[in-house]
């Protein structure tokens, strides 16, 4: 047993703020709080002691907010985000509904089940996207991920992707289970033409996890949507699954072939590890939580050791990443906690996967490269530095693939130039981990770097971090600027528009 370190938490049963302690036990990391009048609490803050220090090694705070919004009550009461936040926002993501066609056991946001509909207008939507913007400012804000409830469920969606494109964003994501792509071909090719890309809900490759986590069998859809993407020639899916123990943590491996077997439609994957906040059984806590040291546990064994778990780096080594690519210019920011979320990059070769660190020696050219920023060298020492590190850390015979990485000179250049460089060549493999309230840290609260956009009464909009939002202000926020009632529900209900028919959820086994 080994003491690591103080932070703060909140009680799962009252939700007041907590000091917590962080223990290596077993080589397990578990985080240790008390409340005074609900007692103790211990859960599993990583499976993997190793792995939680390797993830350290790459932290990077970066310099905070430059246009911070006072806070009153305190973090995490209220965020906008405040002072304390250390981390511009590197995707924007903005719920357009709260209405859903599906109503799954383990949704975070608990979607369809409030007496209200939450929709802001597009008037909203367009000032969270201003006022993101401004509060980021010297850093870029790119990428929106236009998130629910199910979004398409809005007979304005395309209304509202249109807008966000003339504001100048180009990375558009539609967070979506896809249902409306597989019956509505027509529908799937407005959204190819916009250039939009989709976080496809993907929880595995048989019917067993869909009726499961999601109430109904999906399986046959997710392929109907792969197939439409085929026939319409979109290649922008990014499959999304939700990974919870005893239920799907059994088909990490076939997910990653399923997405190998399609590159000409799937880009990357994002794992999910089950949160506990929303709608979902929170008496199975112990026996359905699994952590990002997990999750590169079975890709390791599921791909036979192809995938290992030295494989996935820490997101905040795509700070300094960004930083290559722009030699030190402007970028997005990746200053986020190190137990947020690891990245991979793989490829196949003959049948088999080949994650890229067997071409490079990533974490040497990481520290060579971060040093020279912390250095404030000159752009010309930074191409020198680059250069030599190249020819250090990487095979000769990958050095071809990468030299073009060299000759951008902003972000937005460098950010296509990988973008085409990795089409059908490169599966990008990232693993988010999602707090709730038994394993809430509010140092990663305060680096996180997903920020949901709202409405507000007093500013333009306001921004708050996604464990944030999920833990503490979702449903306040949903709640005062809604837009119907539940009788209004009821009333569309019988009209059969989009939304109205919701699968019930079966119980969790």
């Amino acid at each position: 047993m080994l003491f690591l370190k103080r932070t703060t938490s909140v009680c799962p049963e009252c939700m007041r703020l907590l000091d917590a302690e962080l223990w290596e036990i077993n080589d397990q990391v578990i985080m240790k709080k008390t409340c005074p009048e609900h007692g103790s609490f211990e859960d599993l803050y990583w499976s993997d002691y190793q792995e939680y220090v390797r993830a350290e090694k790459f932290r990077d705070d970066g310099n905070g907010l430059s246009n911070p919004r006072p806070s009153r009550l305190g973090c995490p009461y209220d965020c906008g985000p405040c002072e304390k936040h250390k981390t511009h926002t590197t995707l924007l993501i903005i719920d357009l509904t709260n209405r859903c066609n599906l109503k799954c056991p383990i949704c975070f946001a608990a979607a369809h089940a409030a007496d209200y509909i939450y929709e802001p207008t597009i008037d909203q939507v367009r000032a969270i996207v201003e006022y993101a913007k401004e509060m980021n400012e010297p850093n870029i804000v790119q990428g929106i991920l236009n998130s629910g409830g199910e979004p398409t469920v809005r007979e304005d969606l395309f209304d509202i992707l249109k807008m966000e494109k003339e504001l100048g964003i180009d990375y558009i994501v539609l967070a979506t289970n896809g249902i409306r792509m597989a019956e509505d071909i027509e529908y799937f090719k407005k959204l190819r033409d916009l250039g939009v890309y989709m976080y496809l809900q993907f929880d595995g490759v048989t019917p067993e996890p869909y009726k499961t986590a999601r109430g109904r069998d999906l399986w046959p859809v997710k392929q109907k949507i792969i197939e439409n993407a085929r026939k319409i020639g979109y290649d922008k899916i990014a499959l999304v699954p939700t990974i919870v123990k005893g239920v799907n943590d059994d088909q990490v491996g076939d997910i990653v072939r399923y997405a190998a077997q399609n590159p000409d439609v799937i880009r990357h994957m994002v794992f999910q590890p089950v949160s506990f906040t929303g709608r979902i059984d929170r008496s199975k806590l112990k026996e359905m939580r699994i952590t990002t040291p997990d999750v590169m546990r079975l890709f390791e064994e599921q791909t036979k050791g192809e995938i290992k778990k030295s494989d996935f780096f820490t997101l905040p080594m795509s700070q300094t990443l960004a930083k290559m690519v722009t030699k030190g210019g402007r970028h997005r920011d990746f200053c986020i906690h190190p137990h947020c979320g690891v990245i991979a990059l793989v490829t196949l070769e003959k049948g088999k996967f080949v994650p890229i660190n067997r071409f490079i020696n990533n974490e040497k050219l990481y520290f060579r490269m971060r040093r020279a920023f912390e250095m404030k060298k000159s752009r010309p020492a930074l191409m020198w530095d680059l250069v030599t590190g190249f020819i250090m850390y990487v095979k000769p015979s990958f050095w071809l693939k990468l030299f073009p990485l060299l000759k951008t000179r902003s972000y937005k250049s460098g950010r296509m130039l990988v973008d085409d460089w990795m089409r059908n060549t490169w599966i990008t493999i990232g693993i988010m981990q999602f707090m709730d309230p038994y394993n809430f840290d509010i140092e990663r609260a305060q680096r996180c770097c997903l920020h949901y956009g709202v409405p507000d009464k007093d500013h333009k909009a306001r921004l708050i971090p996604f464990c944030a939002m999920n833990n503490f202000h979702r449903p306040s926020v949903e709640k005062e600027f809604s837009t119907s009632s539940k009788a209004e529900r009821s009333e569309e209900a019988t009209t059969g528009k989009p939304g109205a028919a919701v699968k019930q959820p079966v119980s969790m086994k």
